[in-house]
Order: structure tokens, then sequence, then C-alpha cells
């Protein structure tokens, strides 16, 4: 399809914006500029920094270390510093110890085992924790010269002295020099578990909670202390567990103990060692050293149990930021914003440069820079073969590849620094190849993008389908069988049937269906979408129908695999047939009034020499049977020239030539026409009855042409009526039309039909050879409808009636009228 040309499209400047090499370097930068701002995204993501805040006192990391230290010590006072004597020896069994031991391991805190007992170690905060217990303290603490002070609240005093943005819980409170954050956060906990004790805190979000602890007469212990999840350690060893059938971890007890033959070899396992025996249909429990146990119950069901709070008065914890570490945590965090801010920076610069390749690589994609082109759009021949469904599936691995990469930075960096030893060449390199790696999916996926945009402007989208090329392919071989042939065959009202049905149907299967439900549900929606382009095609024929009675052409379009695609040809054919039935219609029409005029124009020649000849045979003196002759002569040639000069004006007035319109008066016409005809009236001896209901109506026509069908109308009456009876000429108003009316009952039987009168050359009387023409009436209807009005015969019997309308003009109209005439 040719496209008119764009001035623009000939300009130097719009010549070089399109070049094909324009483009290609454009899409190389939009790669290579398109990885930069991917590295800068997941480098700006995966910053540690808190971009909300400007010290690192207030960043999550901070808060994050706070809360673990204060755990760490609390823990500490309440699991280990509450069981320990005078000499740091550890009171309770070794299970305990150990427990505090894994925990401390387990969450990558530093300690060290001394003869002086655990020791914590801690390089970001000094710290003091201690528990008072039977007014004697236990302790312990990294601070410099801690002995020097006798008492606790002394040695608290010094450090706050000394110490800023501590933090200080004593006496069950939490103290602090910070400044609340104002962001208030809640802390829930149990002090006994499932007994519906439970204890809720509110507190900043850069402080920390009190807590609390509990312990059960099981051995096991729990503490709270800002932790999501309670801390639980055990008292007792795993062969108590056995020999009391207890899984404290899952706080379960098994009450009874199976033996080898009780258990079935039917059996399967749902979580770690509980199992469920078919055999038998029952759980049971296998512990450590393989024993099963049946009839498992919660540990806080038991009559037995009992939950004991901690009393965590004694608990002193204090702790405060090094002024060291602080100062070289705030220059690495400074750091950090400052990386954070480079990257966001280059975020929006990439960003930006890339959204101007982006909207101008989309919009000149697939743009066809030759100049003696017509094709405005078009694809290169072998990506355009290229199926739609594989750039939609390497945009999808694209798009993935790029987020799973920007997740797993992380271990990206972690394998990229057992590359090199020098961590500026690590950083270089990882940088470069994170790059090249983000450029390579870009052109992967907005290569593809492209090309995806290139078939939506070449209409090429669905041409080039997978899915549409099988099924045109389906199509087509059904097409080919016989049941395509039956139902196409079959009128539309069962085609829409069967889909009523198959619908109504779907509907029930899916509404009862289970599994199959959605590929019902989807098959429906199709067989739903289906009727309702049916309708559509409907509305379509409705209308291609409507044109056919305008006998306008249908400018629509209907499928060919609509269900009235056989009827609209149906209708096509129709209208081909009657437009051409219409076009023969009117030419033969047309050349018949040629030839009539011809003829009419030929005759008149030598008609008048014959008149002439005979006028100068009528001055001779010539004996009584020439003169007798020649009379005939004369007669039968002014009826002849009647006859031609009749057949000239409906000829005339057919083509539309020699008609004037002018506004005249069609009653004040009629009258003259019949005062005219009083001297033939009174010849004839017929009665003749004159009705006017109307003073005056304007009317558009041709006096002379309108004065000869009331002159005809009269003389036919005059001729053709039966003697003694009345003509009767009425004249009346009608809506927006003056109405001329004539009656009378014909002399001799009628036996012709209203279409026979109104045909050239046609008399009332058959028999007759003399009188008119047989225009006369012809000539009526030709020159009425000349003038724009209806001319009518009805006959009643031996009663003829012959009716001339014509709509009357208002008189803005009529003034407008001759305006345009003037």
């Amino acid at each position: 399809m040719a496209i008119k040309s764009r001035k623009f499209e000939k300009a130097e400047w719009f010549k070089i914006f399109s070049a094909k090499k324009t483009r290609i370097i454009a899409f190389i930068v939009a790669c290579v500029i398109a990885g930069g701002f991917c590295l800068s995204f997941v480098l700006y993501a995966n910053s540690h920094a808190d971009s909300s805040s400007k010290s690192y006192l207030k960043s999550e990391s901070y808060k994050l270390a706070s809360n673990e230290m204060y755990e760490e010590l609390c823990v500490t006072a309440s699991a280990y510093l509450r069981y320990v004597d005078e000499d740091q020896n550890y009171t309770q069994p070794r299970h305990l110890l150990n427990d505090y031991l894994n925990y401390l391991d387990y969450n990558r805190y530093k300690y060290k085992k001394t003869e002086d007992g655990i020791r914590l170690v801690d390089s970001q905060f000094d710290y003091y924790v201690g528990i008072t217990q039977n007014g004697e303290t236990r302790y312990l603490s990294n601070i410099k010269d801690i002995e020097n002070y006798d008492s606790e609240t002394d040695k608290i005093k010094a450090f706050k002295s000394s110490h800023k943005n501590y933090i200080l819980r004593r006496d069950n409170e939490v103290m602090s020099d910070r400044t609340s954050s104002g962001q208030i956060v809640d802390y829930y906990y149990n002090t006994a578990e499932y007994q519906d004790n439970v204890t809720e805190e509110f507190y900043a979000d850069n402080l920390v909670p009190v807590g609390g602890s509990y312990y059960d007469n099981y051995g096991r212990y729990f503490y709270n202390y800002g932790n999501y999840d309670p801390i639980a350690f055990y008292n007792v060893d795993s062969r108590y567990n056995v020999i009391k059938g207890l899984d404290l971890k899952d706080g379960l007890k098994y009450s009874d103990r199976l033996e080898d033959e009780e258990i079935g070899d039917d059996y399967d396992t749902d979580d770690g060692n509980e199992y469920y025996d078919y055999d038998n249909g029952r759980y049971y429990y296998e512990d450590d050293y393989r024993n099963a146990w049946a009839k498992c119950e919660n540990l806080y069901d038991l009559p037995d149990y009992k939950a004991t709070d901690n009393d965590d008065s004694g608990i002193t914890v204090f702790f405060a930021p090094k002024a060291e570490k602080l100062t070289a945590m705030e220059k690495e965090y400074t750091e950090a914003l400052n990386d954070m801010y480079r990257a966001k920076l280059f975020v929006i610069v990439f960003g930006i440069i890339e959204f101007m390749l982006v909207c101008y690589l989309l919009l000149i994609c697939a743009y066809n820079a030759e100049p003696e082109s017509v094709e405005r759009w078009k694809q290169g021949n072998f990506l355009k073969k290229v199926p739609t469904e594989v750039y939609l599936i390497l945009m999808v691995l694209a798009i993935t590849f790029a987020f799973v990469f920007g997740a797993c930075w992380n271990y990206y960096v972690s394998i990229t620094k057992n590359i090199f030893d020098n961590a500026l060449a690590n950083s270089v390199f990882r940088n470069i190849l994170a790059v090249a790696l983000f450029a390579l999916a870009y052109f992967a996926g907005f290569g593809s993008l492209m090309e995806f945009v290139g078939k939506i402007k070449t209409r090429s989208i669905f041409k080039e389908s997978l899915i549409c090329r099988l099924c045109k392919f389906l199509w087509r071989k059904y097409k080919e069988t016989s049941l395509y042939h039956y139902f196409h065959g079959l009128p539309l009202g069962i085609k829409l049937t069967w889909k009523f049905i198959l619908i109504f149907v779907g509907i029930f299967v899916v509404m009862s269906s289970g599994l199959t439900m959605l590929i019902l549900l989807a098959v429906e929606i199709v067989l739903c979408i289906s009727m309702l382009r049916d309708f559509s095609q409907l509305s379509k024929l409705s209308k291609q129908i409507d044109s056919l009675g305008e006998e306008k052409p249908y400018e629509g379009k209907i499928r060919k695999t609509s269900p009235v695609y056989a009827e609209s040809e149906k209708l096509n054919s129709v209208q081909d047939k009657v437009r051409e039935s219409v076009e023969q219609q009117i030419q033969s029409e047309r050349l018949k009034i040629e030839l009539v005029t011809n003829v009419s124009h030929d005759l008149k020649t030598p008609l008048t020499s014959i008149i002439s000849y005979i006028d100068l045979l009528k001055k001779m003196d010539l004996d009584d049977e020439a003169s007798s002759y020649v009379k005939i002569l004369d007669k039968k040639a002014q009826k002849l020239k009647g006859i031609v000069s009749d057949v000239f004006s409906i000829a005339k007035a057919t083509s539309g030539v020699d008609v004037n319109l002018t506004k005249l008066d069609f009653v004040m016409l009629l009258n003259q026409c019949i005062a005219d005809a009083e001297d033939k009236i009174a010849d004839s001896g017929k009665i003749v009855k004159i009705n006017i209901n109307a003073d005056n109506a304007m009317v558009m026509g041709d006096g002379d042409k309108l004065y000869r069908v009331f002159q005809n109308i009269v003389d036919n009456a005059l001729n053709y009526s039966m003697d003694g009876t009345r003509i009767f000429l009425d004249v009346y108003k009608k809506a927006d039309r003056i109405v001329f009316a004539e009656k009378n009952i014909s002399a001799t039987p009628i036996n012709f039909t209203e279409e026979e009168i109104l045909e050239r050359f046609v008399r009332g009387d058959k028999s007759r050879t003399d009188g008119g023409s047989g225009l006369g009436l012809s000539i009526s209807k030709s020159f009425t409808e000349a003038c724009g009005g209806i001319f009518n015969i009805e006959i009643d019997g031996d009663m003829f009636k012959a009716i001339v309308e014509m709509p009357i003009i208002q008189e803005d109209t009529a003034e407008k009228t001759d305006d345009k005439t003037e």
C-alpha cells in the first residue's frame, strides 16, 4: 500500500536520523548504557547504607547490631550469670551450658573460655552485664578499670558519664541518652507457653524492649529479649527424653512405647521422625535411639505442666558504641552513602539516556529508508520469518536473567573475589563483566522487542505467529472435510441454535465439574465470544439488506468464517443483478428516448414538406374526387404532425429538456384551462361538474406542461365518457399537496389496466381508428412527473379516474427558489 510522502522525510537530518548505520550504532550504545544502568541499579539496591539516614547511629545496620548486643547480654545474664557461683563455676547441668554456647556459636557471637568462666568479646561496643541475686552480683564487662568501682551503681554512673548513645536496662526498665526516633513498634512475648499470659511492650525502634524469660517443669528455658522467636535451652539430655518419651524441641510427650511387632511394614513419614502407620492407622514418633512412641500430647496440655517466670529484676545491662569504632563506622558508613549516591546518579543519567535511545529505536525500527520505495515499514527478510513466539520467549528470558542476576549479586561478588587477589582489579573486572552480562541480556530482550514492534508496524504479528500458522493449517484441513461442508451448508438459524445449545450445556458442565473447570470455562468464553461475533455479523447483514433496499453499495465486510457469509454472498449476487437490470433498463429507456427524439426530428422535415404541398393542392382547381383525396391527405398529415409533436414533447420532458419550473397558481391555471375548453364542453353535450375547494395553491411547475396535462385530461374525458353521464372535476388540498381529480363513466367497457392505459400509443377503445394518437395520458404522466408531481389512474368497474397531485410550496421556499432562479 502506497504511503503519502511526508516533507520531513525528505530533509537531510531525517535521512541521517533514519539511516541503517545510525540505528545500529544507537542500538549498540543502548546495550552498553543499559548494562551500566542495570549495574548501577543493582549497586544502589544492594547498598548496605540506609538512604533515609545521614548518620551511622540512625542506620538500620546499627539498629540491628544494637538489638543483637542487647539480646546477647540479656541471654548471658539470664542463662549464664544466673547460674554461676562466686568462683565462676556453672552450677546447672552441662546440657544448659552447652545450649548457651551453641547459641553464641550459631549467632557468631565472639567469646572466649578462661579460668574465670566465659568472657564475651565485642569490638564495636563497650558493655557491662550483671545479675544481682541474694545481695550478690555476678557480672561480665570489657570495660577497663571495672574493678575500681565498688558498687554497681557507681559503675553505671561512671559509664554513663564516659559514654554516649548508651542503652541501660536496670530494674526491668530501659533507659538511654538517645533521642527517640518517634517510630513506635510493639513486642509480644509469652511468659508461659500458651497460657494466655502474653506480655505486650511498646518502644521506639531505635531503642530496645525490656523482655522476659520463663522455664517449665520439663527442663525447658525460654528467653524473649527482642528476638522474634523464643530462644530455647534444655536442661536434660537425649537419654532423659528417651526414658520419659519427650520431644522437648517440638513440645510433645509420647505416652506409649511400641515394640517392633506393633509397627506395620506400610508407613510413611510426614516430617522428620514422625510417621504414619497405614497397617494400624496411627501416628507414631521415633526418637534418636530408634524407639517408637505413640499417643502424643502437647506438654502444656498435660495436667502436671507448670511454667514459671524468671525474676529478671536483678539483671543490669549497659552497652554503648566504642568511640574509635564509632568513628571508623561513621567513616565507612559515609563512604557507603557516597557510593550509593553515585550509583543513584548513574541510574538517573543512564536511565534518561536509555529512555531517549529506546524511544528513538522503537519509533524508527522497521522503517524503510529506501527513497524510491512505497513501503513505509519493512523488516529484514530473515528476521521477519522468525516466529513471533520466539521474540516473546527471548524477552521473557532476558528479563528473568536480569532479575535473577541482580537478586544473586552477593553470590556473584563472592565468586569474583576468588578470581583476583587485588581488590581494585577484582572490582573493575567484576563491574566490566556485569555490564557485559546485562548488555547481552538487553541485546536479546530489547532486540526482540524491536522486532516485535516491527511486526506490529508491518501488521505481521499474527501472520508470522506459529500458533496462527497452526490454526490456519488446521482450519484448511478442516475445510477439506465433509463435516465442514455439512455445517457450512446448514441454515443460519440452525447454526446459531447449535451454538446456544453448546453454551448452555457448557455452563451446566462447568458448574458441576471439578478439575477440568478452568479448561471448560475457557471453552465457554471462546464460544461466547464467537456468539457475540456472530451477532455483530448479523448486524452487518442487516445493514447490507438496508443498503440493498436503498440501492446503495454496502461498504462493510463480512468474514468468510462467519455463519452469514453465504447469505451475504447471495445478497451481493442479488444486488449485482438488480444493479445490472436497472442499468440495462435505464440504458434501454435512454436509447428509446434518443431513438424517438431522433426519429421525431427526422420526420418533421418531410412532414412539413408534405403539408406544404397539400396546402398548394388545396389552392388548385381540382375535381371533386381529387379534392376529397386532398382533404383526406390533409387530415392524416395534421394527425401525423400532432403525433410527431407529442412524441417529441414526451422525449424532451422525460429527458428533462425544455422544462422551465416557475412559481405558479395551480388553481388559477386549471380554471384557465376549463374556461378555454368551454366551447368543447358545450359542443360535446356532456355535463361537467366542477368542484374547486381551494382558492389558490402555489406550486413549482412548467405552466405550459401543466396546462397540457389539464387539457389532455379534459379532452380524454369528453372523448371517451358515456353520453348522458356526468364528468366530475374536483380540486382540493390534501396535507401539503394540491389534488386535481377527474372522474367519468367510460363509454365502452374498460378492458385494460392502469399500467396498460399509461403506455404510449395505447387508447381505451382499441377498435377505433380515428381520434387521438394514444399518447394523451402518457404525455400527462410524463409532464406531471417532470414538474415534480404525481399522476395516477384508478379504475373501478367502468369508472375511470385521473388524479394529479402537486406539492404546495411555502412562501419562504418560493422566495428562496426565485432568488436562486434570478
